[in-house]
C-alpha cells in the first residue's frame, strides 16, 4: 500500500507541475504587432509659378515661406504623435493638437495638415525640428503630458512643459532602443491615392510619390527630422 501511495502521490505532483507550466504559458503576454504604414514627409520650395516638391530628410535645409505636409497611411492600427520644436526649444502639438489620442484605422489616407492646409516656415529662422513617433499601443505617459501642455498659455509653463515632453520622448526611444531598426522601402503608389483637392476643384502638390513603406518592430516607431530654417 505504501508504494501504491507514493506512486500516485508522485503522479499528482508531475499533473500539477505540468499545470504550472502550462499556466505560465498561458500567463505570457501576447507579442507586440509590428508597425506597418506608409509615410512620406514632403515640402514645396521655389517660387510660386514653379514649385518643387521634395522629400524632408534628416538636416534638411529649407527656407522661411516653403511648405510643408505629412502622408500617413496605416496598414495597422497605432497612434501617432507629431510635434514641432522650434528653434527656442519649444513644442508646438501637430497631432494630437488638444493632447488625446490620435488613432489611425488600417487603409486610411491621413494627410497632416488635412485637405489644401500646409504648414509654412514663418520668418524666425534656426534650427526646428520635428519628432515622428507611432505605437500600437497608446503611450499614456506622453499622452498625459501633451494633454497639459494643451491648456498652458504662460511662456514659463510652455517651457517647463516642452522639457517634460522631449524628455519622455528620450525615455520612450532609450525603452525601445533594443529593437531592430525599422525598414524602409521606397514604394510606387498607384491610382488609387492622389493629392488632395482644393474647393475650387484644382489638385495641390503631391507628395504621395515620396513615400516609403516602414515596418517596425515591437510596435513601436520613433524618428526627429532636424530642419536648418534658413
Amino acid at each position: 500500500m505504501s508504494i501504491v501511495c507514493r506512486s500516485r502521490t508522485a503522479t499528482l505532483m508531475i499533473f500539477a507541475a505540468l499545470l504550472a507550466l502550462t499556466g505560465a504559458v498561458w500567463a505570457q503576454p501576447a507579442p507586440t504587432p509590428e508597425l506597418q504604414f506608409l509615410f512620406a514627409f514632403g515640402a514645396v520650395t521655389g517660387p510660386g509659378d514653379k514649385p518643387r516638391v521634395q522629400a524632408v530628410q534628416n538636416d534638411a535645409g529649407l527656407r522661411s515661406g516653403d511648405r510643408l505636409k505629412f502622408f500617413i497611411e496605416p496598414r495597422t492600427p497605432f497612434s501617432v504623435y507629431l510635434l514641432h520644436q522650434g528653434a527656442d526649444g519649444e513644442l508646438t502639438l501637430i497631432v494630437p493638437a488638444d493632447g488625446r489620442p490620435a488613432k489611425l484605422a488600417p487603409g486610411v489616407p491621413v494627410y497632416v495638415p488635412a485637405a489644401e492646409n500646409w504648414l509654412q516656415l514663418d520668418h524666425q529662422i534656426g534650427t526646428e525640428r520635428f519628432h515622428v513617433l507611432a505605437a500600437a499601443q497608446p503611450l499614456e505617459p506622453l499622452e498625459t503630458l501633451l494633454a497639459r501642455h494643451a491648456t498652458l498659455t504662460e511662456k514659463p509653463a510652455l517651457q517647463s512643459s516642452s522639457e517634460a515632453i522631449l524628455n519622455e520622448i528620450k525615455q520612450l526611444r532609450l525603452k525601445h532602443r533594443n529593437l531592430a531598426a525599422p525598414a524602409e522601402k521606397p514604394i510606387r503608389i498607384g491610382g488609387s491615392l492622389r493629392a488632395p483637392e482644393t474647393p475650387g476643384g484644382g489638385v495641390l502638390p503631391d507628395i504621395t510619390p515620396l513615400a516609403t513603406e516602414i515596418t517596425a518592430a515591437g510596435g513601436f516607431y520613433s524618428r526627429t527630422f532636424t530642419i536648418d530654417h534658413r
